[in-house]
C-alpha cells in the first residue's frame, strides 16, 4: 500500500475555533454575496463566484487535514461532476450552443461550491453551517423587508416586478422561497439548537423573514414550506417534540404574517408613499415586538424541554389531538371541494387558468389563487422538447428558443418553470438521472441520519428548496442552490458513521490542488469575458459607443467561441451608423449561433432592401410572435 492510498487509522485532531468559525462566515458570506448580486443570476456572479471556491479548495487540499469522504458524498460529487461535464458536451449538440456555455459555467459554481462543502464540513461545524446560511438570508431578507417597511428612506419599486418584493435577489418568487428556507432554518434552530442564546435568535428571526415570503404574494414558496414541514415530521423519530416546538416558536412568526396582512396601503401599488411609510413604521415596531416575543417563546420552549418530562398520557393525547386535527382537515376540504376524483379535477383547472388580475388592486389576492400561470404551457412545451430530442437533449439552455419557436401566445419566458423536466428536455435521459443521483443522494442521507437533532432543519430546508424548483427557475439562482447544497452537504455529514483522515502524498496534493487552479484559471477566462460583454451593455445603455466597442473587442478576444462580443461589437458600430460594419459583426454573430432570433433581426437593422426581407423572415420564423420584430415592422 501506498501512501496515496492508506487511509490513517487516527481520528482527525480536534478542529481549530477559527475553521468552525470560518465554516459559519463562509457559509453566511457565500449566500448573503450571492443574493446580493442579483440573486447570482447573471454570469459575471458566476466567475467570481467559482474562482474564490475553487481557490478555498485548492488552500484547503494543500494545507488542511482531509477527511475520507464516505459513499454517499462521493456519489453526490460524482453526480454534480457527471452533470457538469455533460453540460459543457452539450455544447457540441445544442441548438443554442452561446447558452450551453452559460450553463457549463454556472455549473462550475455548483461544482466547485459542492466540493467545498464536503471538504470542510465536518460533524463539529453541522451547526455553524447551518447557522452561517441562515444568517445570509436574513440579512439579504431583511433588508427586501425593510424596504417595504421604510419606503420613504429604502424604497425600491422595480418595473418588471410591480409592488411584489423582490431585491436585492431580483425575482419575486425567488426572494420568496429564500426567505422560506431561512424561516424554516430559523425555527429549526429555535427547537434544535443547543444553545438558549441560539434558539433565542432562530426565534426571533423566523418572525422577520415569515413576512418577506407575504410581501413577494407568491404562492409556491408557501406551498413549498407547508410541503416541507410535512416532510420533516414524516422524517423526524421525535416528531411530537418537533410539532410542538413549531407551534410555540412558529405562532409569532405566523402572527407577524397574519399583522401584515392587515396593512392595507402594504399590499397596494398605488397607495400615496406617505401612508405606506406610516403603515410600515407601524408594522416595523410590531414585527420588533414580535421578533422579541419569538425569542422569548423560543427560550421558554428550550427551558421546559430540558426540565420537564410529560408522561406518555400526555404525548398519546397530544398525538391523538394532531391525528383528529390533520383528518378533520382533509375530511373538511372534501366537503368543501368534492371527494378527491373531483378534487383534483378541480385543481388542474384552477392551476391551468390564466393569472390573477391584481395590478394596483390587493395583491394579498393572489395568494389564494391557484393558478400556475402558464407553467402548463411551458411544460408542454418542454415536453415536446424531449420528444424531438429524446436521446441529447437539445443542449443545456437552450429552452427558451426552442419556446419561442413553439409557443402558443405571446409569452417570454427563459426557462421552464420546472427544473427536472427542463433538464429532461435540454440534457435527455442521462442529464437528468445525474441530477436525480447529485439531489437525491443527500435524500438518502436524510433517511440514515434522521436521529441526529439537525437533519430534520436541514431535510426541510433541502425539501423546500427541491419542491419549488419543479414550479420555478431556482436553479438559476445560485444564491438559492448554494444555499440547498450546504444543507444538503450537512445531510451527507450527519449521515457518515465515522471521520477518519485520508492521508494524501505531497504529490498527490499537488496534483489535486493543481486540477482545481485549472479550472480556477478557466473561470477567469470566462469571468473576464462576461465582464467585457456586461461593460459593452452597460456604455451602449449610456450612448457611450466608442467604450461599447472597445469592450467589445476586448470580449472577442476573451470569449471567441460566443456569439455575444460580435453582437455587441455589431450594436456598437450600428449606433456609430456604420452599417457596412455591423453587417459584417452580425454575419459572424449568426455564423456561430444561426438559431438566435434576436441576431437576425439585428442584421435586419443593418440592411435594406431583399437582405433585410430575407433577415426579417427567418426572425420571425424562429420567433413567430414576437413584439419586436412586429414593432421594426411598423417602424
Amino acid at each position: 500500500m501506498t501512501e496515496a492510498t492508506v487511509d490513517a487509522v487516527a481520528r482527525p485532531r480536534a478542529l481549530p475555533s477559527r475553521w468552525v468559525a470560518g465554516v459559519s462566515v463562509g457559509s453566511a458570506l457565500a449566500v448573503a454575496a450571492l443574493g446580493a448580486a442579483d440573486g447570482g443570476y447573471f454570469p459575471t456572479a458566476w466567475g467570481w463566484a467559482a474562482l474564490v471556491t475553487l481557490w478555498l479548495v485548492a488552500a484547503v487540499i494543500l494545507l488542511a487535514q482531509i477527511v475520507r469522504p464516505s459513499g454517499l458524498q462521493l456519489a453526490f460529487l460524482g453526480g454534480v461532476v457527471g452533470l457538469t461535464s455533460w453540460t459543457w458536451l452539450s455544447a457540441a449538440w445544442s441548438i443554442d450552443a452561446v447558452e450551453s456555455v452559460h450553463e457549463g459555467q454556472r455549473m462550475l459554481v455548483y461544482l466547485a461550491a459542492a466540493a467545498a462543502l464536503v471538504l470542510v464540513v465536518r460533524g463539529t461545524t453541522v451547526a455553524p453551517a447551518l447557522g452561517g446560511t441562515l444568517a445570509g438570508i436574513a440579512l439579504i431578507s431583511s433588508y427586501g423587508l425593510a424596504t417595504r417597511l421604510f419606503p420613504d428612506r429604502l424604497g425600491v419599486f422595480d418595473p418588471v416586478a410591480g409592488y411584489r418584493l423582490s431585491e436585492p435577489v431580483g425575482y419575486w418568487n425567488g426572494l420568496g422561497i429564500f426567505a422560506a428556507i431561512g424561516v424554516l432554518l430559523a425555527v429549526g434552530l429555535a427547537v434544535r439548537a443547543r444553545s438558549i442564546a441560539a434558539r433565542s435568535l432562530g426565534g426571533a428571526l423566523a418572525v422577520l423573514l415569515a413576512p418577506t415570503v407575504y410581501f413577494t404574494f407568491g404562492r409556491g414558496p408557501w406551498i413549498a414550506l407547508g410541503l416541507a414541514i410535512l416532510a420533516a415530521v414524516a422524517l423526524e423519530p421525535r416528531r411530537l417534540q418537533l410539532v410542538a416546538g413549531l407551534v410555540i416558536v412558529g405562532a409569532p412568526a405566523a402572527a407577524g404574517v397574519l399583522a401584515a396582512s392587515h396593512y392595507e396601503a402594504l399590499r397596494r401599488e398605488d397607495s400615496p408613499l406617505a401612508v405606506t411609510a406610516g403603515e410600515g413604521h407601524r408594522l416595523a415596531l410590531v414585527l420588533l415586538g414580535l421578533a422579541l416575543l419569538g425569542a422569548l417563546a423560543a427560550t421558554v420552549f428550550a427551558v421546559l424541554e430540558r426540565r420537564v418530562v410529560p408522561p406518555r398520557s400526555v404525548r398519546r393525547a397530544f398525538a391523538a389531538v394532531l391525528v383528529l386535527a390533520a383528518v378533520g382537515t382533509v375530511a373538511a376540504v372534501f366537503v368543501r371541494y368534492g371527494d378527491p376524483v373531483t378534487l383534483t379535477d378541480k385543481a388542474y383547472d384552477s392551476f391551468n387558468a390564466p393569472p390573477p388580475r391584481v395590478s394596483e388592486d390587493d395583491l394579498g389576492e393572489r395568494l389564494f389563487s391557484f393558478s400556475g400561470s402558464y407553467r402548463v404551457d411551458l411544460w408542454k412545451s418542454a415536453w415536446r422538447d424531449y420528444r424531438e430530442h429524446p436521446v441529447l437533449g437539445s443542449g443545456a439552455g437552450s429552452y427558451e428558443q426552442h419556446w419561442l419557436q413553439d409557443r402558443p401566445f405571446e409569452h417570454k419566458v427563459r426557462d421552464a418553470h420546472n427544473l427536472y423536466l427542463e433538464t429532461l428536455a435540454e440534457l435527455g435521459p442521462l442529464g437528468l438521472a445525474l441530477l436525480l443521483v447529485a439531489l437525491g443522494v443527500p435524500i438518502v442521507a436524510a433517511v440514515r441520519a434522521r436521529r441526529h437533532p439537525l437533519t430534520s432543519v436541514a431535510f426541510a430546508a433541502y425539501t423546500a428548496y427541491l419542491i419549488h424548483a419543479a414550479v420555478d427557475w431556482d436553479w438559476e439562482l445560485p444564491a438559492l442552490t448554494v444555499a440547498a447544497l450546504i444543507c444538503a452537504s450537512v445531510l451527507l455529514v450527519n449521515a457518515r458513521r465515522e471521520e477518519r483522515l485520508l492521508a494524501l502524498s505531497t504529490r498527490t496534493r499537488g496534483a489535486a490542488a493543481a486540477a482545481a487552479f485549472a479550472v480556477a484559471a478557466f473561470a477567469f477566462v470566462t469571468l473576464t469575458g462576461n465582464s467585457a460583454i456586461a461593460a459593452s451593455d452597460q456604455a451602449a445603455d449610456d450612448g457611450n459607443w466608442t467604450k461599447a466597442e472597445a469592450e467589445a473587442r476586448k470580449a472577442k478576444r476573451w470569449a471567441p467561441w460566443s456569439s455575444e462580443p460580435w453582437q455587441r461589437l455589431g450594436e456598437a458600430h450600428l449606433g456609430q451608423g456604420a452599417f457596412v460594419q455591423a453587417e459584417s459583426d452580425f454575419r459572424e454573430a449568426i455564423e456561430r449561433e444561426p438559431g438566435d432570433f434576436e441576431l437576425w433581426l439585428d442584421l435586419a437593422r443593418a440592411t435594406d432592401g431583399a437582405e433585410r426581407a430575407d433577415a426579417l423572415a427567418r426572425a420571425e420564423a424562429l420567433n413567430p410572435f414576437s413584439p419586436e420584430i412586429e414593432e421594426f415592422r411598423a417602424g
